[in-house]
């Protein structure tokens, strides 16, 4: 029974991930290019630009990875459709799943480093703060109360 709801637990949460995977693929594929600076870049279209082509190249660099990630979800969901998986393929397949998705952050994160890098002293902060104001839905997400 334990082992059952466990199972139902992580082919919902895998279920979830591949939509969002899924969703963000189909969005990046078809979003437009910014097509105007987001107004923390007003009077710096100089940085504007690199900041664009970094993302750019992350995204075309991180590609690979996301298709890795949808192989290795598509054999997850194979051998979570068998009546008896194999939990040491699916524990496999779980890290190698976390360990691609730790290099794509990893490819991100050394890109905004040299992005950076290349920004006078006074200019870069308004790249953290761009990114901050991106992420800020995250820290408002509040946990859900279990009662």
């Amino acid at each position: 029974m334990k082992e059952k709801v466990l199972f139902i637990i992580l082919a919902v949460s895998i279920g979830i991930n591949v939509g969002f995977l899924s969703s963000i693929i189909y969005i990046n594929a078809h979003k437009p290019v910014m097509p105007c600076p987001p107004r923390e870049f007003e009077g710096k279209n100089e940085h504007f630009e690199k900041f664009r082509m970094m993302m750019d190249s992350v995204g075309k660099s991180n590609e690979p990875y996301m298709f890795a990630v949808e192989d290795a979800r598509a054999r997850l969901f194979e051998t979570l459709k068998s009546d008896n998986p194999d939990t040491h393929l699916v524990d496999s397949l779980l890290v190698t799943i976390s360990n691609i998705q730790k290099d794509m952050e990893k490819n991100l994160v050394r890109n905004m480093i040299k992005l950076k890098g290349e920004l006078p002293e006074e200019d870069r902060r308004f790249i953290i703060d761009f990114l901050e104001r991106r992420s800020q839905h995250f820290k408002q997400m509040k946990p859900i109360d279990k009662k």
